[in-house]
């Protein structure tokens, strides 16, 4: 049993109604899929048809001992005529300011001045700290830069974040030649200042996401989605370069529902209790890298020291059982 305190989920998904029918086919069959699993109770739209309101979301997210949580649009409004409303994630967000973190979705191949004033528009309006891109499901290529760029240039004036869709996905009606970490290694040069998040841990590229987040300072990646089981199981690299090589360069998240944080640290407890074999060695995690992992690096990639301060020493890490 692992039990922590103070922990910030930076990848999760509202689960309403209006989420599941205004990001049209290719993500309700993605939700299809994840639903067929018993570790994603809360995925009921394969099975009944029933989503879920944002209270027991946060319900849920609180009984997992989460203390922030990033929530994410995906917007494909030109790309598959597919778009719910930053709006509705504003005011979602609104409802639990001071444990949700609103991310903003963004199609790049909306006209450009458009999507520059959306950004406007979610930072005014509806208090958004970030923006989310899928490349699959949004259909364009991160260095993109006629349409893209001037998103990067409006994130790095507000401080926003961007939190990216890497490697492989269950999203329909895509592909995902667009979601090579190696794109983003050439967004980070033309924007040192700009904070990348890459989701997923890049696989099946998940060495090009570890040589890019090594190399860039405000590059983070996050393992999200995948049980620890399964990450350890064909890339036991990423456990190994997250306690040792680049500690600082790793951050927490879930993908609620499709994963519950509970589960995800419940299963990952094993390495923090037996430790890892590498390099014909028994190794252990540091006390301070799990901190790391589950608080601090967030607070940093996340930026939150400019755009929430005052949610960055309300809660201190603790690993109370373990």
């Amino acid at each position: 049993m692992l039990k922590l305190q103070g922990v910030i989920d930076i990848h999760t998904h509202p689960f309403t109604e209006e989420t599941v029918k205004g990001q049209g086919l290719s993500y309700t069959e993605a939700h299809a899929y994840f639903g067929r699993s018993p570790q994603s109770p809360s995925h009921h739209w394969y099975k009944d048809r029933t989503t879920t309101p944002i209270e027991e979301s946060v319900r849920q997210l609180k009984a997992d001992n989460m203390d922030l949580a990033v929530v994410v649009n995906m917007n494909a409004c030109a790309t598959v005529a597919s778009c719910l409303p930053n709006e509705f994630i504003g005011k979602y967000c609104k409802q639990f300011n001071d444990f949700y973190l609103g991310y903003a979705g963004i199609d790049p191949n909306m006209d450009t001045k458009g999507a520059v004033r959306e950004v406007d528009r979610c930072v005014k309006d509806y208090s958004i700290v970030g923006l989310k891109f899928h490349p699959a499901y949004q259909a364009f290529f991160p260095n993109d830069r006629e349409r893209a760029y001037p998103i990067y240039e409006k994130c790095v004036e507000y401080g926003l974040p961007v939190l990216f869709h890497t490697g492989s996905t269950r999203m329909t009606r895509c592909t995902i030649r667009t979601c090579r970490p190696v794109f983003l290694d050439e967004v980070a040069n033309d924007f040192p200042d700009l904070r990348i998040i890459m989701t997923h841990y890049g696989w099946p590229w998940t060495e090009e996401a570890l040589a890019t987040i090594w190399r860039h300072e405000h590059v983070y990646l996050d393992l999200s989605g995948w049980m620890p089981t399964y990450i350890f199981a064909h890339q036991p690299v990423v456990f190994q370069y997250m306690n040792s090589v680049i500690p600082d360069k790793f951050v927490f998240g879930s993908d609620f529902p499709a994963l519950s944080p509970k589960l995800w640290i419940e299963d990952f407890a094993q390495y923090v209790e037996k430790g890892l074999e590498w390099g014909g060695k028994r190794r252990h995690f540091r006390e301070e890298n799990l901190e790391k992992f589950f608080r601090s690096n967030a607070i940093k990639a996340l930026n939150l020291e400019k755009l929430r301060p005052e949610l960055v020493n309300r809660t201190k890490f603790k690993i109370l059982e373990r």
